[in-house]
């Protein structure tokens, strides 16, 4: 006959590990970098882990996930019979530059910067941090926090760098 003990173990043991699977799976997010706009910060083919988390916790400065409504314009290319055969990203990752009821840093939007009024409370103003390649809130005003899908907590696979960093 199993030792009782031994039984209340595995089966507990087993409980955390399903427990642990299950939330895992509901607030943690693996995304893939697509692109060159928040370069230097990620490459293209890196590999970021994200917390869903609610939009209070957004911050300025903070690298956030934004689900796409349309497929962004930067990479027409990306369809079945692209050359690298990537889908066409369902989110962005981008860096807040403003907040609801700020006005975006002048250098977030050097073409116009008095043009620009306050960000719309809800809403963030968002930038790639390699400007000349980021299709952001410089072309398309500010996002509503209701598409937000996760905080970047930071990088889990590095794609081709050497040297220190590298994870």
């Amino acid at each position: 006959m199993p030792d009782p003990i031994l039984l209340f173990l595995t089966g507990t043991a087993a409980a955390v590990a399903a427990l642990a699977v299950f939330a895992a799976r509901t607030y943690l997010l693996l995304l893939d970098v697509s692109g060159g706009s928040m370069t230097p910060t990620y490459q293209d083919g890196d590999r970021l882990l994200a917390v869903r988390a609610p939009s209070r916790l957004v911050r300025r400065g903070t690298v956030i996930a934004l689900r796409l409504e349309t497929a962004r314009p930067e990479r027409p290319d990306a369809g079945p019979s692209a050359p690298d055969h990537r889908p066409t990203p369902t989110c962005m990752i981008k860096r807040v530059a403003a907040l609801g009821g700020e006005r975006p840093p002048p250098d977030a939007v050097p073409d116009h910067p008095a043009s620009m009024g306050v960000v719309p409370p809800r809403h963030v103003f968002v930038v790639g941090d390699n400007r000349t390649s980021s299709w952001d809130s410089r072309h398309t005003g500010p996002v509503p926090l209701t598409r937000l899908t996760g905080i970047v907590l930071f990088r889990v696979r590095s794609a081709g760098r050497t040297g220190p960093g590298r994870r």
